[in-house]
């Protein structure tokens, strides 16, 4: 083994023992903000009345966004920093003459070539520390509905509803509009809207719709059910009944939830939900001509 070889071996073996502790201590770091953070959740981060796991919930997401990303960062600025001080003993062993022109294109083409990727990087640890997007946060991007499932220093990863990973670079999350559920408030505003015959008891149909979303799990009692009145037509009365989901990725369960149980009530008092019914309590007679 020559020099150059002990060399490089050297400022490898620098290199892991001081990226070691630097990643050790993040992990700490890391588990020792989550402990503080279920103690004493940050207050202002959600609407009071949100409920404090979510709260809680909301904060972790948000804490372990920002260590996955830098952890990633740090990873790759200690490995670009030992390959670069490993090439200087063969830097060295060039021509005066030469050496200025090989750096000067090697720049070039790594300028170009790295440019999405900085651009990636960059805009990865804007979108973290920026606070616009964690780890867990129920999004719509490019019509796609999913659940951020991980950040890496290139790309974000969505979770679709049927599993299937969306995998969006991290400059597009920055350039394209999406929708964040989850920003500042985790639960989610779920309506539901039916038909009922302009004969139907509307103090009776409100009761039901207001009472159909409280036997669902996914309901949250951050405010009582609401019911309104959305439009008349010739078809009927247009209602509309709204709750709050527990989470964003609820909402479809509870809007669920509060159909079936609208139909169960309604079929159960025999309120006709539409004006267009007909009875066929006798068999039409033969025509005869």
């Amino acid at each position: 083994m020559n020099l150059t070889h002990l060399y490089i071996l050297l400022v490898g073996l620098i290199t892991l023992f001081a990226a070691w502790p630097a990643l050790r201590r993040l992990r700490i770091l890391q588990d020792q903000r989550r402990e503080s953070i279920k103690r004493h959740p940050e207050p202002g981060a959600v609407p009071a009345r949100t409920r404090k796991k979510a709260v809680r919930e909301q904060q972790i997401r948000r804490m372990e966004s920002r260590i996955s990303i830098t952890r990633r960062t740090l990873i790759a600025l200690f490995l670009l920093s030992g390959i670069s001080i490993s090439a200087i003993p063969y830097l060295a062993q060039l021509a005066p003459a030469v050496l200025p022109i090989i750096i000067a294109a090697v720049s070039v083409v790594i300028g170009v070539a790295a440019k999405p990727i900085i651009e990636n990087i960059t805009c990865g640890l804007v979108l973290c520390f920026g606070k616009l997007a964690r780890i867990g946060d129920t999004v719509v991007i490019d019509d796609v509905y999913g659940t951020i499932e991980d950040f890496t220093l290139t790309h974000s990863v969505v979770k679709r509803w049927d599993s299937l990973r969306y995998v969006v670079p991290n400059s597009s999350m920055m350039t394209k509009e999406f929708v964040n559920y989850s920003l500042y408030d985790n639960n989610r505003w779920v309506y539901v809207e039916f038909w009922i015959d302009y004969q139907a008891d509307m103090e009776l149909v409100e009761r039901l719709a207001k009472e159909s979303p409280l036997g669902s799990q996914y309901y949250s009692d951050r405010e009582p059910p609401r019911f309104w009145v959305a439009e008349t037509g010739r078809e009927g009365v247009k209602c509309m009944v709204v709750a709050w989901a527990v989470t964003p990725a609820d909402g479809w369960m509870l809007s669920h939830d509060i159909r079936k149980a609208l139909v169960f009530k309604l079929k159960q008092h025999d309120i006709i939900t539409h004006t267009h019914h007909i009875h066929m309590d006798r068999p039409m007679e033969p025509i005869t001509s």
